[in-house]
């Protein structure tokens, strides 16, 4: 049955990696656009709470070193629903998106090592700009008033990643856990630009700029377990060093003309492979300290950090991209986990709160200064206990706002519900013959 169940997954997989767009945000029109959040459910319950997370029945691909924790095989498939409101002096334009989370699977292999195996979106660009330009005095001669500049973008990047993991105990009351991820990235990235001029028996210019993207990355963990009384103190980090991902883009342009509603084709102006390079990721470094008890609470602290001023696309590099810092506060609480009386005790209730800065620097768009690009976002989740299992259903709801409306500037404000379920079980056990 599970299975069966595994071969769906992978299907639904190909088809939202391939098929689904799911931001309308003019930031995703910068860089790689969107950068999407890390973890599954139970992580964004705690506005990414995962840097020190060693859970024993939740994956956790942020830090690869959380894998050895693993005490059954864990699997796991998240979708989420985003409604996204956009606000520009006295605009207002409001979406619903649905896309996946991500799917990953994980398992023992020892009673000190585990593997691990996921997807993820990594980046998502969906966006639509239209500027109308109306004729210079100089060129009232010329049968047209209005050009129209359109701008337009799709696609991003998912991340397949490959991770393993061992720890190695020096007493019952202290581990250190180290662990890899091997990331393969892939995805097309395609722009689409367009000016058209307002008037029958003119040559409109389209061009659509694509990249691909495929190539490896590593990332390492390393997360230290200290047991305190009934507590325990978890210290974690990762590192990502700067990668060059193998990139190609390709370019092909035509002419048009309208007549009415109808669009007729020119002539194909390019249509070739502009150039093979490298599209540079910068450094990654993240630290965590989680003070939990498994059974009972947690209360944790993340900070992320992320070196985007060195983002280069073929060589060239952006004066609007910038670092990324981010902080979390977040943690869980379960009332009573053994509690066989009172099903509401043996849930998980998940909080947090995260803030960033980064990425963009909006003081590049408006002559007023901005500042960097800003999101504020609360999160709160449960992790529902499935009966006579240890597999859960887990359920997450994000409050954010991201950006200004200051100037010239889009203010996002944003909902987003996450379901995931997460199945837990032993698999690779040998059967004993009584």
């Amino acid at each position: 049955m599970l299975n069966n169940s595994l071969y769906i997954v992978f299907i639904l997989i190909a088809c939202f990696a391939n098929s689904q767009v799911n931001t309308n945000s003019p930031y995703s029109f910068y860089g790689l656009g969107n950068i999407s959040q890390t973890g599954f459910s139970q992580n964004i319950g705690m506005s990414g709470i995962s840097n020190a997370l060693n859970d024993i029945y939740h994956l956790n691909f942020q830090n690869p070193a959380s894998y050895s924790f693993l005490k059954l095989t864990s699997a796991e498939l998240g979708f989420q629903i985003n409604n996204y409101t956009m606000r520009q002096a006295d605009l207002k334009k409001s979406d619903l998106f649905g896309n996946i989370v991500g799917f990953g699977l994980g398992f023992p292999v020892s009673n000190n090592s585990a593997v691990s195996l996921g997807f993820r979106p990594y980046s998502v660009i969906g966006y639509y700009v239209e500027y109308n330009d109306n004729q210079d005095q100089e060129f009232n001669d010329l049968d047209f008033t209005q050009i129209t500049y359109n701008f337009s973008g799709n696609g991003g990047l998912n991340k397949v990643i490959f991770g393993s993991a061992h720890k190695l105990r020096f007493n019952e009351s202290f581990i250190i856990s180290a662990g890899l991820n091997l990331n393969y990235y892939f995805g097309t990235i395609s722009r689409l630009n367009s000016i058209e001029i307002d008037s029958a028996g003119f040559n409109n210019y389209r061009e659509n700029r694509s990249t691909k993207v495929r190539d490896f990355q590593l990332s390492y963990g390393l997360i230290l377990d200290k047991k305190i009384s009934s507590s325990n103190l978890s210290i974690g980090f990762i590192y990502t060093p700067k990668s060059k991902l193998n990139s190609t883009e390709n370019l092909y342009s035509h002419t048009y003309t309208l007549s009415g509603q109808y669009e007729y084709f020119g002539d194909t102006i390019n249509n070739f492979i502009e150039q093979n390079g490298f599209l540079e990721l910068p450094t990654f470094l993240s630290a965590g300290i989680n003070l939990y008890n498994s059974n009972n609470w947690l209360v944790g602290f993340d900070y992320n950090y992320s070196n985007w001023s060195s983002y280069k696309q073929f060589n060239t590099s952006s004066n609007y991209i910038e670092d990324l810092s981010e902080f979390i506060v977040g943690g869980y609480y379960i009332p009573k986990i053994d509690d066989i009386h009172n099903y509401w005790n043996r849930v998980q209730y998940r909080l947090g709160f995260s803030y960033s800065s980064g990425y963009l620097n909006l003081d590049s768009f408006q002559l007023n200064e901005a500042g960097l690009l800003k999101d504020f976002k609360l999160s709160f989740g449960i992790g529902l206990p499935i009966p006579k299992n240890m597999s859960q259903l887990n359920l997450s709801c994000q409050i954010g706002r991201r950006g200004t409306s200051q100037g010239i500037l889009i203010s996002e404000r944003y909902i987003n519900f996450i379901f995931s379920m997460t199945f837990n079980d032993k698999w690779f056990n040998k059967r004993k013959i009584q």
